[in-house]
């Protein structure tokens, strides 16, 4: 249960599945996307670290969650583009740009 992101020939695809209590717990999300450029061919690629946090959460979990992610981004001392979202259609487009070469 939980996000699954998979890329594939039809680009980047995103789901949310799982039961209605688990798809209220935060989670983080890492997603390495590997990949040539396009001027170069130059073979790089792009992390990106994804805060979910459900609007469903309690307030408890999403207290939680706010101060454990800075703890685990401090410890992990990461270059990855940090994005913060609520639901699966802002992932969604999280990765559309990611894709496309439009998220900074």
């Amino acid at each position: 249960s939980g996000i699954n992101a998979e890329y594939g020939s039809s680009g980047i695809n995103a789901e949310y599945g799982g039961d209605d209590k688990s798809n209220a717990q935060p989670r983080w999300v890492l997603f390495n996307f590997e990949f040539e450029t396009a001027v170069d061919k130059r073979p790089t690629d792009k992390s990106i670290f994804i805060k979910w946090c459900p609007e469903t959460s309690t307030i408890k979990n999403r207290m939680v969650f706010t101060t454990s992610t800075k703890g685990l981004i401090d410890y992990l001392n990461m270059s990855a583009t940090n994005v913060q979202a609520d639901s699966i259609d802002e992932i969604k487009e999280v990765l559309g740009k990611l894709e496309s070469g439009n998220l900074k």
